[in-house]
């Protein structure tokens, strides 16, 4: 491989190897692409090279073997159709760097590709970034007497570098397959990127990122093998994407607790569109590390196939932050254990007493559904806020959902948090405000709403089966019920009060009397109000 600073005939030989076109062949600098021996210094100095002048890194077909790379800015990486950049089973190849993990700023290793405090960076191409994942998943969960003694050596120096301890999973300081850290106005496309060793993709306290026709493969064991983690960036676009991945496919965050509020970075102005998901824990998923905010999302024109959930927002006391005005639109579900998953008891019990309101305390608020179809589904929906802190103000319109799948047909909990049921019925617990509008669910027992501890529901134009099992909406302890535009014929109640608690209930513009097929105590029916 020809040296930095040698000469032929007067001639820089780094000008020899930069075509007239700028572009640099890797090749020109000595890769092999066997698959074989190492290129990483080939490749390297390549992408050197265009870093400090501009142009494109043209990898053409072939294995190349290599440790981490970075790619500066002003630069183009097309990999040619038939080019693998394939990182290698070597702990010992990726070196210490501090990054943000999991929502805390802690060290770890280096990412495989990286895209660093650059700008004007395209990565292009129909070729493949496979991080050989298979080689870091055995080690995950394996206790220390069972890891290699130069690897536990190498963790030992990060648990002494960081000072928090993870509460979630173990081992999570792997490598990200590809990030994206401090950078601006960054475009992905065609690529495959498949096996990363810990998170797919992951773009942290960047702006100005694009995806679009990318496709993004992990196994379904893969360890937190998240497909994309947008993490307190802003102007992300995500679009005709495919997504597999061993974990959630699309994930929003912006940081965990206290730290997380500290460095205050909102994830925000995100798009993601015409996305294909199979497969995965959650199609879009918002959280759980959301301590810095995340506001502004939309999500439109995806279908989500054979995922654990469909759209997931998830927190838990200790996070703070608020999650605000996302819209989730035109989506098609088949196959998902529970389509819509507001969870404000992430791995907590569902079942506690309020405590105080401070800086801690999560909110949602000001989430949309529209235009969704959830076919073979186990749970229609949970939604549950704090006692100390209701969210706020969640639609749906025009959506359907068939929640007959058996609820046996996963061994999946619909939200992850303890000490809830698992149901058919869409089920809502402390949120303020909660709306639905030519809405139809059919579920396989129980009733297809059932509401507690929430502020106000307004139902107008719920569609439910005649030989649905009744009652068909279930309520304790909700402020005000306003029911319209409904039309239920079948036998047994249509609304069933529970508790003391529960105030005005409002009957307006239905099909029949609906009034008559209320279900309640006797001393309820004396302090409630129907109209």
């Amino acid at each position: 491989m020809a040296r930095v600073g040698s000469f032929i005939n007067g001639v820089d030989e780094r000008e020899r190897m930069t075509h007239s076109d700028g572009t640099c062949d890797v090749r020109d600098f000595g890769a092999a692409g066997t698959g074989e021996q190492r290129d990483t210094e080939a490749l390297q100095s390549a992408l050197d090279e265009c870093a400090e002048t501009g142009g494109t890194v043209v990898v053409p077909p072939g294995e190349y073997l290599t440790g981490p790379l970075t790619v500066g800015s002003h630069t183009t990486l097309e990999l040619q159709a038939g080019a693998t950049l394939l990182f290698a089973r070597d702990h010992e190849a990726f070196p210490a760097r501090e990054s943000r993990w999991e929502g805390w700023n802690q060290t770890g290793f280096h990412p495989c590709l990286l895209v660093e405090e650059a700008e004007n960076v395209e990565i292009t191409g129909r070729g493949t970034v496979d991080g050989q994942g298979d080689y870091w998943w055995q080690f995950y969960g394996a206790d220390d007497d069972e890891l290699p003694a130069s690897l536990a050596e190498r963790l030992d120096s990060f648990h002494e570098a960081n000072d928090k301890a993870d509460d979630v999973s173990s081992f999570t300081l792997r490598p990200p397959l590809f990030q994206v850290d401090r950078s601006t106005n960054v475009s992905v496309s065609g690529i495959t990127l498949r096996n990363s060793p810990f998170w797919n993709t992951h773009v942290v306290y960047s702006d100005n990122v694009t995806f679009h026709d990318v496709n993004v493969e992990n196994p379904a064991d893969a360890p937190n093998g998240d497909g994309m983690d947008i993490d307190s960036s802003r102007y992300v676009r995500v679009s005709d994407c495919y997504l597999n991945a061993g974990d959630d496919a699309i994930c929003i965050k912006s940081g965990k607790d206290e730290e997380g509020r500290r460095v205050g970075r909102p994830a925000s102005q995100i798009t993601v569109t015409n996305c294909t998901v199979e497969a995965g824990h959650g199609g879009v998923v918002i959280g759980s590390e959301m301590s810095g905010d995340v506001r502004d999302v939309t999500v439109s024109n995806c279908t989500f196939t054979d995922t654990d959930r469909g759209i997931r927002i998830k927190t838990q006391r200790g996070r703070g932050g608020v999650v605000e005005d996302c819209r989730f639109d035109n989506l098609v579900m088949r196959r998902v254990a529970c389509p819509f998953t507001v969870n404000g008891y992430y791995f907590m019990d569902i079942d506690s007493d309020p405590i105080p309101v401070d800086e801690s305390t999560p909110m949602v608020r000001n989430i949309t559904y529209s235009n969704v179809t959830a076919r073979n589904v186990e749970t229609a929906g949970f939604f549950a806020g704090l006692p100390e802190q209701r969210f706020e103000n969640v639609s749906f319109s025009n959506v359907e959902i068939d929640a007959t799948r058996s609820l046996d047909a996963t061994d999946l909990s619909p939200a992850m948090a303890d000490g809830f049921d698992q149901r058919h019925g869409l089920f809502c617990k402390s949120i303020d405000d909660v709306s639905f509008s030519n809405v139809r669910i059919r579920t396989a027992d129980g009733p297809a709403l059932a509401f507690e501890e929430t502020g106000r529901v307004s139902i107008d134009g719920l569609h439910v089966d005649g030989d649905q099992e009744t009652p068909i909406v279930d309520i304790r302890s909700v402020g005000e019920t306003l029911v319209g535009g409904c039309d239920w014929s079948g036998e047994g109640a249509f609304l069933r009060v529970r508790g003391d608690e529960s105030g005005r209930i409002s009957f307006a513009g239905n099909h029949g009397d609906l009034a008559d097929g209320v279900e309640a105590p006797a001393v309820e029916h004396e302090s409630a109000d129907w109209v």
